[in-house]
């Protein structure tokens, strides 16, 4: 997020009392309603969405004579003269709540209404769902507010769906070339599931589909996809699509499970598909795959192909997230000029999952894998995403240590001379790196690396050691080491060095002395981002279509 802004409620633009918001639905077709909702929710994934014009999603070029129109905006005005900056309507959360809300009604009588009146009943619906996007949270904690108000307004918002396409397609590539070789059952059933006959075709299909997303623009938000009907593999693509196509039954779920699981609307009659949100159609490329094969499994019930469900996430989780994903991409990333120890050297309990020295300066990694339970995510309660955080970093439920502890353990053995994996290490002249890689992107939000790392040196205070040159801990999402490691692998763009830069940032920010309360607030986007958003902005200008990116072409390009 860019910058702090104000969501807007019904009671900011309207004096009167408000009526239900099915009473301003009723009368209008559902097949308008969904037409809206797929373009508010196209409209809130727009990166670099600059329209002064708060109303654009809402409002006509028609409307500005009438009244209406300006008594809204007057009431803007008056908003701004009062202190509040950055004023907001359309955001991604309320976007997607509008669209499960219209998405599961019943088809009702349909009125004979304008499309200014249809407008106008939809604005007062979306500001009525923005009053339900409430900061739940009895802290007073900075980061920890600050982390509240990327839960509501942030955790859908702005995200790269060119960079991450590439990510989802690199990492689904790979998943899915381990699965053959390690649960070949459960491979072919996806096969003949999804009607293909290779994995390739997979990735091919949704490289060509996700081609098509990157078209869009404000002016055409969204964007329409038929399959021509001469078109090779008509029907493998068809049946192939469909797969992902929300069904007529509609019914809401946690954290917008359902439309994560088919973020596309079909029209059976022309035959036409809309993608309703692009980065759950994005991220389905690789993070259903998981649920996917799941599914498969549980079909094997009774029968020698099935795994045990109490292990098969931490069985995927470890054997291909960590063992596989991460080994892979670190050493594709930062090569070989380093010293390496990947999961082959530190099997032994409580190594760390990688460990990287470059001289004096020692890389420690981390691997976590975790998702946070769909009722707190949809919750926007950051109280209890705290308790998950500490359960997934510093113990869990049972008490049992997680990732600070190992961490830490390495730190206290290598500073004792007791880390003998390494026999170049000089345990008094050493610099300590240690990183968290994360497969979840909502442990990017801003606020969560500085407090992990205030939680992280508490638990590290509590040994007997040196904590010179130990750094500042950093979370780093494994997507970043994916789509820059053409450049992190390049002198002066090392990945210590980008960790050391990141640091510097925060601290220099922190000594800042502010004029007013509303510059200390506009700061907190820089302030409190994360590593992996800081890294993007770096090599924003560059492409990241280098060598090293382009090796897996194969995987996603091969000719149709």
């Amino acid at each position: 997020m860019n910058h702090i802004g104000i969501i807007l409620r019904y009671k900011d633009l309207f004096d009167e009392e408000p009526h239900s918001i099915d009473s301003y639905l009723y009368g209008i077709n559902r097949e308008i309603l969904i037409d809206y909702a797929i373009y508010y929710c196209s409209l809130s994934t727009l990166i670099g969405l600059e329209v002064k014009n708060i109303f654009f999603a809402f409002l006509r070029e028609c409307d500005k004579e009438t009244e209406y129109y300006q008594t809204l905006t007057k009431k803007i005005s008056n908003i701004v003269n009062n202190g509040t900056e950055n004023p907001e309507i359309l955001n991604t959360r309320t976007s997607l709540k509008f669209f499960e809300l219209v998405k599961g009604r019943i088809s009702h009588y349909s009125k004979d209404l304008t499309d200014i009146e249809v407008r106008q009943k939809l604005l007062k619906v979306y500001l009525l769902l923005n009053g339900n996007n409430k900061i739940v949270s009895t802290t007073e904690n900075l980061k920890e507010l600050v982390i509240a108000n990327s839960l509501i307004y942030s955790i859908y918002s702005e995200i790269n769906c060119y960079h991450l396409r590439i990510a989802e397609l690199i990492k689904s590539s790979l998943f899915l070339e381990y699965s053959k070789g390690q649960i070949p059952h459960h491979f072919k059933t996806f096969l003949k599931n999804y009607g293909i006959d290779r994995w390739q075709e997979y990735t091919l299909y949704l490289h060509q589909i996700g081609m098509l997303i990157m078209e869009r623009n404000i002016d055409e938000p969204v964007i329409s996809i038929t399959i021509p009907p001469d078109s090779k593999n008509y029907a493998k693509k068809v049946t192939f699509f469909d797969k992902f196509c929300i069904q007529e039954i509609y019914r809401n779920d946690l954290d917008f499970t359902r439309i994560k699981s088919c973020p596309v609307v079909k029209n059976c009659e022309t035959g036409e598909y809309r993608i309703v949100f692009e980065q759950f159609f994005v991220e389905k490329m690789y993070k259903s795959l998981y649920f996917t094969f799941k599914e498969i499994n549980d079909s094997f019930l009774g029968t020698d192909k099935y795994i045990n469900p109490s292990t098969f996430r931490s069985d995927i989780g470890f054997k291909f997230s960590e063992k596989i994903l991460m080994n892979r991409i670190l050493g594709d990333a930062l090569g070989k000029k380093y010293k390496h120890l990947g999961y082959k050297e530190l099997q032994k309990e409580g190594h760390p999952d990688y460990y990287i020295r470059d001289g004096k300066h020692i890389l420690l990694f981390e691997c976590k894998d975790n998702l946070i339970k769909k009722d707190v995510v949809e919750s926007g309660d950051v109280d209890k995403f705290i308790i998950e955080m500490k359960h997934i970093f510093i113990k869990n439920e049972r008490g049992k240590p997680k990732a600070f502890k190992q961490l830490i353990n390495n730190i206290v053995a290598i500073r004792k001379g007791e880390f003998i994996e390494d026999k170049g290490i000089h345990r008094n002249n050493n610099v300590i790196y240690p990183i968290v890689i994360v497969h979840n992107s909502i442990f990017s939000l801003q606020g969560i690396n500085s407090l992990l790392d205030e939680w992280f040196f508490t638990e590290l205070n509590l040994y007997d050691i040196d904590i010179k040159n130990i750094k500042n801990l950093t979370i780093i999402d494994i997507n970043t080491l994916i789509l820059f490691q053409g450049f992190i692998s390049q002198k002066n763009n090392s990945i210590r060095e980008l960790i050391d830069s990141y640091w510097k940032n925060y601290f220099t920010i922190c000594r800042k002395k502010y004029p007013t309360t509303e510059d200390v607030v506009n700061e907190f986007p820089i302030r409190f981002q994360s590593f992996s958003n800081y890294v993007e902005n770096i090599f924003k200008a560059k492409n990241i279509l280098t060598k090293e990116i382009k090796k897996y072409d194969d995987c996603f390009l091969e000719k149709d």
